[in-house]
């Protein structure tokens, strides 16, 4: 999907036509951090082989705690990740269980940003360690990172005016004006 005026030449742009202020989510810091943990479950009649899936839609990630570190915006957040995961055993048995630990990651955190995680993905590997016991190993990538609601002057070309789709019905497309009039 093309928009217009597109990249800047490698000779530079031209100077912004206008400046705007817009009012964003700012990430003040942002990091990746793999948190691997293992549980062991019960489950009556689990025969191998095991397989085992993460539910990362049925999955959390929330603020536990926030210490300071020593370094001044500077804290350890402490992330509690809840895992959702289903065991399948051999003859078809099937158990939702869940795992929870935390992680904590020094993070940039300045007064007026507020912490927060996201789970980007996650594998599990599940082995049988007895009659009925199953012990899971799970990997979840987490995204840790701090943010705040500001407004941001920035240089721009005006509005993003989309091209047009590849195949689509004949008629206005977008319709004139797309947006309403700005201050001049």
């Amino acid at each position: 999907m093309a928009v217009t005026p597109g990249p800047c030449p490698t000779t530079g742009c031209p100077p912004p036509t206008e400046i705007d202020c817009i009012v964003v989510d700012k990430v003040y810091a942002s990091c990746v951090q793999t948190v691997t943990t293992s549980e062991t479950f019960t489950i009556v009649g689990c025969l191998a082989p095991i397989t085992c899936s993460v539910d990362l839609a049925a999955s959390s990630c929330t603020v536990g705690a926030i210490t300071p570190s020593g370094t001044p915006d500077i804290n350890n957040v402490t992330f509690v990740v809840t895992t959702a995961l289903t065991v399948t055993c051999a003859a078809g048995i099937s158990s939702s269980e869940t795992i929870v630990t935390t992680v904590t990651v020094p993070l940039y955190n300045p007064s007026g940003t507020t912490p927060s995680c996201t789970l980007l993905s996650a594998s599990c590997v599940c082995v049988l360690t007895g009659t009925s016991t199953v012990n899971c190993t799970i990997s979840v990538c987490v995204l840790a990172q701090t943010t705040a609601t500001v407004q941001l002057l920035i240089p721009t070309y005006g509005f993003c005016v989309p091209g047009p789709c590849e195949a689509g019905p004949v008629l206005p497309c977008p319709p004139v004006p797309l947006f309403p009039p700005q201050q001049t």
